[in-house]
Parts: C-alpha cells; structure tokens; sequence
C-alpha cells in the first residue's frame, strides 16, 4: 500500500513544508536551493564526511541540481520524502524519511546538519516533527533510524526521542572502505502513542 491506496491522507502527500516550530521549516528538496545547499558542502564537506559516504558525489550545483530533481520525483512519486532544514530560512542540513515499504507500513529516517547549527536540539525537534507527519499523515506503522555505532551524535537523537535499541547490524555500512556496525533504533506509532 502506498498513499492513495486506502491511505485517509494521501491528498497531504504532496511536496509541501513541514512547520516544526517558528524557527525551524521542512522545506522538501528543490532544484531552487541547489546554491545554498552545495555552499553548506563545500563548507563543511571533511566534517560530513565522516559519517556520510554520499559527500564524495556531491561535488558541485550541477550534482547537487541533480539530486534535488531526483528527490523531487522521488516525492512525487510516494517512493521517499527528502526535506532541507531550514532554521531562520537558512538551510542548516537535510532530514528525509526513505526505504518506504507500503505494505508493511515502515520507513526510515536519516538525517544531517551542518556543524554550526548541532548542539541546540534542532534535528531533534526536525525528526520528532518528521516521525508524527510519518505515523499520521502518511500512516506508517514503523520507523526506524540507523546510526553507525561509533557515532554517538547521530545515536543521540533516536535515544532523546524514545526510539528502542532494537539490535546493532555486524558491518552493514560500508563507509571508505570499510565496513561499520550499524545501530537500529526503532519506533511504531503504538510507541509513539497513536
């Protein structure tokens, strides 16, 4: 099932902001932002870098271009929802919920933020938000958040939001060359009180 198969909701499925609070919007990926989202990049790119093996493809505005077109079919089509965070209109990282699987109802979230705007809760309050959007409006039953063990930053946000400890996955992220134990955390909307 996918929103517009008995989902009450799918009418709400379209590329629309998410308003987490005054301060901080989910604004889904558009081709518009590929400027100021290959700044942040360039910016920060050793410190993403870390965590993220995608960083190395994302080497100028015609790659990153390139990406939000494809986020955007992407969320058109129902297959993932892929949003830039946007604290005081300046977008400070990237949330986005993927590895939809309609028929049992579940998903995955993950997530970024530039250096300069960690250590305040913002992709807390940006997942929070995400996870209630995922649990009503688009009626998933689960979500999960996979971290790589040793990243404790990452792991914190699933940990302050209630997420369960559900198992660490031996070696299933390959991150320059070399594979590391992910983390599974997970949530359901019986969890989360829905």
């Amino acid at each position: 099932m996918y929103p517009g198969e008995g989902c009450a909701n799918h009418h709400d499925v379209i590329p629309q902001p998410l308003f987490v609070d005054p301060d901080i919007t989910l604004v889904p990926r558009h081709v518009d932002d590929a400027r100021e989202m290959n700044a942040i990049l360039e910016r920060h790119r050793a410190d993403l870098r870390e965590w993220l093996t995608w960083v190395d493809a994302a080497r100028n505005v015609a790659e990153v271009r390139r990406y939000a077109q494809f986020a955007q079919a992407q969320f058109e089509t129902h297959v993932a929802f892929d949003y830039a965070i946007r604290a005081g209109g300046v977008i400070v990282g990237s949330i986005g919920l993927h590895g939809l699987d309609w028929a049992s109802r579940k998903g995955e979230i993950g997530y970024w933020l530039s250096p300069d705007a960690r250590g305040t809760g913002l992709v807390t309050r940006a997942a929070r938000a995400l996870v209630t959007h995922g649990l009503t409006h688009l009626q998933l039953h689960r979500i999960e958040i996979h971290c790589v063990v040793e990243n404790a930053a990452s792991r914190a946000v699933p940990e302050r939001l209630g997420f369960v400890l559900e198992g660490v996955l031996s070696e299933a992220y390959r991150l320059h060359a070399r594979y590391r134990d992910i983390a599974l955390y997970a949530t359901t909307a019986t969890r989360w009180g829905f």
